[in-house]
């Protein structure tokens, strides 16, 4: 629910200003409208950001060394400083989110400087992960869901560098084949959300789900392509990568089934966590396959992405569902999304043959028309158990 729909509630004649005015406070409900002005001060702050570094690039070579040191330290605490006034005082919450955001970018540019000065260690990872130590207290401390998003967004920037770095013991070789190990911590952190989402930090439950599920999305896009499994042999470290992964996210998604509240249909909530089952499956199925087939006809034709395409499809359509069952329309919306471009991404692939694709086109019609059947009789039966009694609500 919305400011907006409390202000129609109140100009309905059903509650008066005073009791809106307390709803939305309570609810904390006003934040929806500030999102359009954090997203516009947050691209502030990375212009900002980006041009203070361009300027003292310009002029590096003139800026004596300490001065330089001390740029940096000054920026970074004016930042932080500001923000914490900011948010201290209660009245401009968005400008002390950007404000602390801009802090963050400035360590991470103190970071490079010191090194750079000092001759420090030039491995990339490193630097990463000295930001990401800096960056996750903070997002704990500020009770942040944008430094927190950052600190997602850091890690998979560090675990990137590590994967590709030869030195490194999480190197994996085979490029293509990491968006998989991309694909499984999306699912891990879709898990963790949820975990999140029940525990004293409730505020980063719902931003880590929905970053772990568009993560996975993303990552497990190549699956539907049937060149990509021609992408190659991984390390040997790999393997080991993946496994310990795949069994901490299984361990997750175990631990999160009995706390998924936000699902009070429990076959619904075990149908969802063997879906996330069965793309770690897809996930081993695009590290193990190598489908070698020899040309873009047979391509089309035959191969692992055809087990993958329907796969992810059905997926997008379990989370469409859970997403109607949830009441939320960022879950149903990133599905629709998703089973458009499998769509098309399947009738590329078999572009040129027409019968193949008009019959293709007829089982997957026939399919969806019977799916719609049965996940409309499912919301229907549903919504009358949620009509009943708090206690004949299955738990």
């Amino acid at each position: 629910m919305k400011a907006t729909d409390i202000r129609k509630i109140r100009e309905a004649g059903f509650i008066n200003e005073a009791q809106e005015h307390a709803i939305v406070e309570h609810f904390k409900l006003d934040r929806e409208g500030n999102r359009f002005l954090t997203t516009v001060g947050i691209l502030g702050a990375l212009l900002v950001g980006a041009g203070i570094i361009l300027l003292i690039a310009s002029n590096w070579n003139d800026i004596p060394r300490l001065l330089k040191l001390g740029v940096g330290l000054a920026l970074l605490l004016g930042t932080h400083t500001g923000g914490w006034a900011l948010g201290r005082s209660g009245r401009h919450p968005v400008m002390a989110e950007v404000l602390h955001l801009l802090g963050s970018g400035v360590f991470l540019a103190n970071i490079a400087l010191v090194g750079q000065i000092y001759n420090l260690s030039s491995r990339p990872p490193n630097s990463i992960l000295l930001w990401l130590a800096g960056v996750v207290p903070l997002a704990w401390i500020l009770r942040s869901k944008a430094q927190h998003i950052l600190a997602l967004t850091i890690f998979g920037v560090w675990l990137g560098l590590e994967l590709n770095q030869r030195d490194s013991w999480l190197y994996f070789a085979g490029e293509g084949r990491q968006f998989m190990l991309y694909a499984l911590l999306g699912i891990l952190f879709a898990a963790l959300g949820l975990l999140l989402g029940q525990s004293k930090f409730p505020e980063f439950g719902p931003p880590t789900e929905k970053f772990g599920l568009l993560a996975t999305h993303l990552a497990s896009y190549p699956l539907t392509l049937g060149f990509f499994y021609g992408s190659g042999q991984v390390a040997p470290a790999a393997w080991a990568i993946t496994g310990v992964l795949s069994g901490l996210t299984l361990a997750l998604w175990l631990l999160a089934v009995p706390r998924l509240g936000v699902i009070p249909d429990r076959q619904w909530r075990w149908v969802w966590a063997a879906a996330q089952v069965g793309l770690i499956g897809l996930v081993w199925l695009g590290l193990t396959v190598e489908g070698r087939y020899g040309g873009w006809e047979t391509h089309r034709l035959v191969g692992p992405h055809w087990i993958a395409v329907p796969a992810l499809f059905f997926f997008c359509l379990l989370q469409a569902q859970v997403g109607l069952i949830r009441r939320s329309k960022w879950l149903v919306n990133l599905a629709m999304v998703f089973i458009g471009l499998h769509i098309i991404t399947a009738y590329f692939q078999l572009f040129g043959s027409m019968q193949t694709t008009g019959m293709m086109f007829v089982v997957t019609g026939l399919f969806l028309i019977g799916l719609a059947v049965y996940l409309e009789r499912k919301r229907r039966s549903l919504l009358k158990r949620m009509a009943e009694p708090v206690t004949a609500l299955s738990v």
